[in-house]
């Protein structure tokens, strides 16, 4: 599994007695753009949380960029390892956490702060910036079309262009593995496409695991598609087998129950 981004077996994470996710075994090759979809609650956020390293896992073991762990959790690496794992997973999630008052400019160079050496904490709290940095972040805001927002607050921006600096932001970071859960969440369909492309061209190069609500977008942001229901991996198949019928089984599922003729492939 020397090319594989991510590798888990036997994973199961439970909320008391309740299963919330159990796969047996998943491998992510680098490089991949692999979607995630299933029915609300199915477990497809927890699996992004568990990938980075938020949430242990009961049984099994989670390798992602080479670094592995299992019951006690991500926190069960060295601090050094962690900080590791940190700064190469980057996410981009639905609740897109940019500080209002800050510039779209300044939000990017935020995700500097994951790269050893590259910017001191206190540098960010008196907002002294290195000039590399604030030179990288407009060169990621430009190519994303933002160049006239950069001096704009984060709270003055659009929906869509806070998806896109929360990009921005990871490019800053320089992760390897992008973790993507509905980043088109609530916006309109020309902000989603426009989203959905800068996230590709983001992830060139990268490893893309982004959770997936609308079945449309599938073929603008996925090679492979992983489907969950009942916290249960239900298929696991190139983007050309996902047809409408399997899909729209998968959200007529009943709760623990399973797909006629369903089978892993």
């Amino acid at each position: 599994m020397t090319h594989a981004a991510v590798h888990i077996t036997g994973l199961e994470v439970r909320a008391g007695s309740r299963i919330l996710l159990q796969i047996p075994e998943l491998c992510v090759r680098q490089g991949e753009r692999v979607a995630v979809v299933g029915p609300n609650g199915a477990g497809k956020s927890t699996l992004l949380r568990v990938l980075s390293g938020f949430m242990p896992a009961h049984q099994g073991r989670v390798s992602v960029l080479g670094r592995t762990w299992g019951s006690a959790g991500a926190s069960g690496l060295g601090s050094a390892e962690l900080r590791r794992l940190r700064a190469d997973v980057g996410q981009v999630m639905q609740g897109l956490h940019l500080v209002p008052r800050l510039t779209a400019r300044e939000n990017v160079i935020l995700g500097a702060l994951a790269r050893p050496g590259a910017m001191a904490l206190w540098q960010s709290w008196l907002r002294l910036y290195p000039g590399a940095l604030v030179q990288e972040a407009d060169q990621a805001l430009r190519e994303l079309g933002l160049e006239r927002q950069a001096d704009l607050r984060a709270d003055q921006l659009s929906g869509g262009e806070r998806q896109k600096v929360g990009m921005a932001r990871v490019r800053l970071q320089r992760a390897r593995l992008i973790l993507a859960d509905e980043p088109t969440s609530a916006l309109d369909p020309t902000a989603t496409s426009d989203v959905c492309q800068a996230l590709c061209a983001l992830a060139q190069g990268m490893t893309l695991v982004t959770v997936v609500h609308n079945p449309d977008l599938l073929p603008l942001l996925a090679d492979r598609v992983i489907a969950i229901a009942s916290g249960r991996l239900v298929f696991d198949v190139p983007i050309a087998q996902a047809s409408a019928d399997r899909l729209s089984a998968l959200y007529s599922r009943p709760p623990g129950g399973a797909l006629c003729g369903e089978a892993l492939a």
